[in-house]
């Protein structure tokens, strides 16, 4: 027997029991989050499938619920360790890469994930069991070899767990050869998965934050080992920056791609606690706004003071760049916006893996709020291009440059006052042939609408807020809770939705163009009056909130704000 039995107590990094956790198992229940509740089989045929749901077969197959079980076994529970032995053994038995009962037995990232559980039990079975090391040994060789091989590489998160798992098998084996080509396929990931910004490359905020922490987990296995990080981790350092800007003002972070609601409260950083606790710790990072080159503009207000607290600043997303990402949706030139403490404009989040009416819908563009050619088909992988940024004290502005369809030239140019809070959307569609331009503003679940002219007016709570459309040929609709199509939803969580009204503004032409205004937050409702100009391409505004009026004025190429 060769195994590294302290290189293996090193690398098991969870030790805790969950005694409730262990009396579910041993009675035969199987929860593995986000799924309902399961009753095992006396017998396992490894096809099981109770919900008809690839993630539930994906854990299943991982055998990471098994590990509680292997816990309780190394603090002298007999029954955990029979209950764990038995399927672990029926598992392998039923399973050789040769010939598996089924495809999900050795998909990239479950191969990963078992293999660790495997290096973990090595010091289980010394103490209870010797003489099954040897099989022990075989088996983690088995999957050692079969993570190793170029092959069996999954993408992105995935192939981290492999890498990890390999490393952990090739010190848990004492094998140079795999721990040395983890550490040389994970300096290759570090570098394809972040950029020098420390943007991981998934698409979606949630993911962001996932792998930092995964990450983490991964090199802190390299420290337990006295071995140098691989290169890249530099990267991956600057993620916690950019998380807390991805972050709006109640702590959660902003759903951009697949991301439902979540905190990302379990990064270590200054930057982050701040944007968790309201301000009460942690530091400020000192951009109000911040362009990140792989595709993401955060912007907001302020990062709080004690007159006016972080909670109630206001925020809001603009997303560019290529759209083919693991994570990411096709969500090129989409808005966000926060304000007040109220989401007005949100990302429809996640809701599931795999397809599905609902899931279907999320990940459309058709979802996000952004301009759409009614009947005409995007590009699969569409790309939108930044093409003008100007940030100052009183504006910020950027311009995108739309790629997603033959033959239609689109563009948007957003303005973000910073005195005002408020956003100028600007949309402009070109085609050779009659199209159909649709606006579409998806509202948070919070937020109720009225059509009201060329006004949509909004309310959540006491705060009141207002998308103001110009007076061009606008057919102006809301769609809440339809189900034929399907629409009017966002997705909550893990197969939950709730119903959030979408507005949708149309104009039909060959040159259409969009002249909106988002303002919202305050206690009484916003107004927005088009003043008349005789200079042509100019547009003059006057944005009335709480008692206080601005004037913008937007020509082609600037922004001012001139005296009333």
């Amino acid at each position: 027997m060769t195994l590294d039995l302290e290189a293996a107590r090193r690398q098991t990094l969870v030790t805790s029991v969950n005694p409730d956790e262990i009396k579910k198992l041993l009675s035969g229940v199987l929860h593995m989050s986000p799924h309902p509740r399961w009753t095992l089989p006396e017998e396992p045929t490894w096809l099981e499938d109770p919900f008809e749901d690839r993630n539930w077969r994906f854990q299943y197959h991982m055998l990471r619920w098994l590990d509680p079980l292997r816990r309780a076994a190394a603090h002298g529970d007999d029954r955990a360790y029979a209950m764990w032995s038995r399927w672990i053994h029926d598992w392998v038995e039923k399973n050789p890469p040769s010939a598996p009962t089924t495809s999900w037995a050795w998909t990239d990232m479950s191969d990963g994930i078992r293999a660790q559980q495997l290096c973990s039990a090595s010091t289980l079975l010394a103490e209870r069991d010797p003489e099954q090391l040897e099989w022990l040994e075989r088996t983690i060789r088995v999957h050692a070899e079969h993570l190793a091989d170029p092959a069996n590489m999954g993408n992105a998160n995935h192939a981290l767990h492999q890498q990890e798992s390999l490393f952990m098998c090739g010190r848990v084996l004492k094998d140079e050869r795999l721990w040395q080509l983890a550490s040389r396929r994970m300096s290759t990931l570090l570098m394809e998965q972040y950029d020098e910004q420390g943007v991981n490359a998934e698409g979606a905020t949630a993911y962001h934050y996932n792998n930092f922490l995964w990450w983490e987990r991964a090199l802190r296995r390299f420290d337990l080992e006295n071995l140098p990080r691989p290169d890249g981790t530099d990267r991956h350092l600057q993620a916690p920056e950019e998380i807390a800007h991805a972050t709006r003002p109640d702590g959660t972070l902003v759903p951009i791609g697949d991301t439902d609601v979540q905190n990302p409260k379990q990064v270590q950083s200054p930057f982050v606690a701040y944007v968790t606790t309201n301000g009460r710790e942690g530091t400020a990072p000192k951009d109000l706004v911040k362009v990140y080159d792989a595709g993401y503009v955060f912007g907001r207000s302020g990062w709080g003071t004690r007159q006016r607290p972080f909670a109630e600043q206001t925020f809001y997303s603009l997303r560019f760049g290529p759209s083919r990402r693991v994570h990411g949706h096709p969500d090129g030139s989409s808005l966000t916006y926060s304000a007040g403490g109220v989401h007005w404009v949100v990302d429809p989040g996640k809701y599931q893996y795999g397809r599905g009416t609902a899931r279907d819908h999320f990940v459309s563009r058709a979802a996000h709020s952004l301009l759409s050619i009614d009947g005409r088909t995007a590009f699969k992988e569409p790309y939108t291009e930044l093409t003008h940024r100007s940030i100052t004290s009183r504006a910020h502005e950027f311009v995108v440059e739309d790629l997603s369809y033959d033959g239609i030239e689109i563009t948007r140019r957003v303005i973000f006052s910073t005195r005002g809070e408020y956003l100028v959307v600007l949309d402009h569609a070109a085609s050779k042939r009659q199209i159909t331009g649709v606006q579409r503003w998806q509202l948070g679940t919070s937020v109720d609408a009225e059509i009201q002219g060329n006004t949509v007016a909004l309310t959540s709570g006491d705060r009141s807020g207002v998308l103001w459309f110009d007076d061009g040929p606008t057919e102006i609709s809301t769609i809440t809770a339809q189900d034929d199509p399907f629409d009017g939803y966002i997705s909550t969580g893990w197969k939950q939705m709730a119903p959030a009204t979408a507005v949708l503004a149309e104009r039909r032409g060959t040159a259409l163009t969009f002249v909106t205004v988002l303002s919202a937050g305050s206690m009484t409702p916003p107004t927005v009056q088009q003043v008349p100009v005789a200079v042509p391409g100019r547009i003059v505004l006057d944005v009335t909130i709480n008692g206080t009026t601005e004037r913008i004025l937007l020509s082609p190429t600037a922004v001012s704000f001139p005296a009333i």
